[in-house]
């Protein structure tokens, strides 16, 4: 796993782990935005010391380092669906989405999850669409879940 971290891309208020006695401290997703953290925010939201338990592999802050597949760009994802479905279609997608976050995936501000991709794919084979859906790009990002 390539190690481009951005802390930028850290969700506001993620807890930060600063325990250097930690055996699992390299798999951990918060141990990991602790090290990447910058002089640029001058508190942070971490998991208080006293809480760690003495028996690390039962430690309920641990998150794993992963990735996951973001799919970028909905902007032409229904230029192929006849008109009449593809309004239809747009109405379920900021139903599900919400108004807001649907036209921040569609200005690719935000992208969309797997779970958000296999909607979109649903979607379109519920509503009778043979080709599924095309996102204009992809990229494996961290994931703060």
């Amino acid at each position: 796993m390539e190690n481009k971290f951005d802390y930028q891309s850290v969700p506001a208020n993620y807890n930060h782990c600063f325990n250097e006695q930690c055996s699992r401290k390299n798999q951990c997703m918060r141990y990991l935005v602790a090290q990447n953290s910058t002089s640029q925010y001058p508190s942070l939201c971490i998991v208080n010391p006293k809480c760690i338990p003495n028996n690390v592999a039962n430690c309920p802050f641990f998150k794993s380092v992963s990735k996951v597949r973001l799919a970028w760009g909905i902007r032409h994802l229904l230029d192929n669906v006849p008109y009449k479905d593809g309004s239809i279609m747009r109405k379920q997608l900021i139903s599900y989405f919400g108004r807001n976050i649907y036209y921040r995936i569609y200005r690719s501000e935000r992208g969309l999850l797997p779970e958000e991709q296999e909607y979109i794919r649903q979607l379109f084979h519920k509503n009778g669409i043979e080709k599924g859906p095309e996102f204009e790009r992809y990229t494996d990002e961290y994931y703060f879940g």
